[in-house]
């Protein structure tokens, strides 16, 4: 016998405007549950805030042991701006300078990404 299921609706929350859900909330979600990002089941977590010869820090480094992919995750609340997407960018190209033996794949994490940088950056 299955146990009695009970719908929940989504409510949409802006994360940004929640004093209590910041961004490192948003990061600690997903070091405890990679696969909340739908890249993969066998995904685990590398490093957190991982120092770069830029000076900047990486949020999350994650590796996918059945494709051997590694994912550079920057999380951002609210919208993307371009200074994000660049540094998100500069990260995946450190990492894969620095460990060219592993695919990479850079990764936002927004609330919003806007149309403008969409259209630019995922042109497919």
């Amino acid at each position: 016998m299955s146990a009695a299921r009970k719908y929940v609706e989504a409510i949409p929350v802006s994360l940004k405007s929640d004093p209590s859900l910041d961004e490192q909330w948003v990061k600690d979600l997903i070091s405890k549950n990679p696969s909340i990002l739908g890249l993969g089941d066998e995904m685990r977590v590398i490093d957190a805030e991982r120092r770069q010869s830029s000076g900047g820090r990486l949020d999350i480094l994650m590796h996918d042991s059945n494709t051997e992919k590694r994912y550079e995750v920057e999380v951002q609340l609210g919208k993307t701006d371009e200074s994000h997407i660049i540094r998100t960018i500069e990260y995946w190209d450190l990492e894969r300078k620095r460990d060219p033996h592993f695919d990479h794949c850079a990764v936002i994490v927004a609330e919003e990404i806007t149309s403008r940088f969409f259209q630019r950056y995922c042109p497919f």
